[in-house]
């Protein structure tokens, strides 16, 4: 386990260092594609992108059972990359769990994650991944932002017919362009669970969770608490059933945080990130058509470890 930062100034420079650091941690690249037991991973950059594409196996340079969609980082027209950026990685182990985050242009956040599900009995191989942008969006587009539904105590998450769908599992029921994945065998045979939405067998994103989020921070003390990140899946007969449950990553609400400092919970460390990027005012983002080029103040905690 271990939380490595350092600057770079492409995204082929920060697929370099994410590979180095891995590599060194008990992962193996071989033919481009980064493998640990049952998690295949390959990284492709370009001048504009870095993409992470996964899979259940690997034939040579080729991932077997890929998954058909891909997550990507995006340097997009309306709010083009200034490098260099910031990177942290947040690697772990028992379960497997990479979370990259690129900071740049001041106060604008990415996230690209991959991790193994630690759930029991859920078929497949657990390998899910996520991204601040799903692999087929244009970074052309006047509409590429952040759209989010927070209309009610009910109804939570990242709302993308188009722009950032943030990752995370940070998913409202509506959208085409969501960027969280998971292999499972649930309601039917094993394969990558790429749909939101409530009909059997779909991912249900983070509403399960709304009501938490929208009362955070406390009334009392302004404080925040961290929530667990449950990846749900709709089942028969309107069930539902915990297919992951992060390890080491959690909602929060970042009011009042000093993002420069760690937050301490005993003996344990965590740092805050937003989903995209701060707005104290506009605290729940904007919803579509309109979007902002910021998450609210919606963001995650990664486990520190120095």
């Amino acid at each position: 386990m271990a939380t490595v930062s350092g600057q770079v100034a492409s995204f082929a420079a920060l697929k370099a260092a994410i590979e180095t650091t891995l590599t060194a941690r008990g992962w193996t690249l071989a033919s481009g594609i980064l493998s640990k037991g049952v998690a295949f991973v390959q990284l492709t950059a370009t001048a504009t992108e870095l993409r992470l594409q996964a899979g259940t196996g690997q034939a040579g340079a080729a991932l077997t059972g890929a998954c058909p969609q891909s997550v990507k980082l995006l340097s997009f027209a309306n709010a083009p990359i200034q490098w260099p950026a910031v990177y942290v990685l947040h690697a772990f182990d028992a379960p497997d769990e990479i979370y990259c985050v690129l900071r740049y242009n001041v106060d604008r956040h990415q996230h690209l994650n991959w991790g193994v599900s630690s759930m029991p009995q859920i078929g497949g191989t657990g390998l899910w991944c996520s991204g601040s942008f799903r692999g087929d969006v244009l970074g052309t587009s006047a509409t590429c932002r952040v759209f989010i539904a927070a209309n009610s105590g009910t109804d939570l998450g990242a709302l993308p017919y188009d722009g950032l769908g943030l990752g995370f599992f940070f998913a409202s029921a509506a959208g085409s362009y969501h960027s969280s994945f998971i292999h499972c065998g649930l309601e039917g045979a094993a394969g990558w669970r790429t749909a939101n939405g409530g009909a059997p067998g779909e991912l249900l994103g983070v509403s399960h969770k709304a009501g938490l989020l929208h009362a955070l921070p406390s009334t009392f003390n302004q404080a925040t608490v961290l929530l667990p990140i449950d990846v749900l899946l709709a089942r028969q007969a309107q069930g539902q059933t915990i297919v992951a449950t992060f390890a080491h990553a959690r909602y929060c609400r970042l009011d009042h945080l000093d993002l420069s400092q760690p937050l301490l919970y005993g003996p344990e460390r965590w740092w805050a990130y937003p989903l995209h990027a701060v707005h104290p005012v506009q605290r729940n983002g904007a919803g579509w058509p309109i979007g902002a080029q910021h998450s609210g103040t919606f963001g995650v905690a990664l486990r520190d470890v120095p």
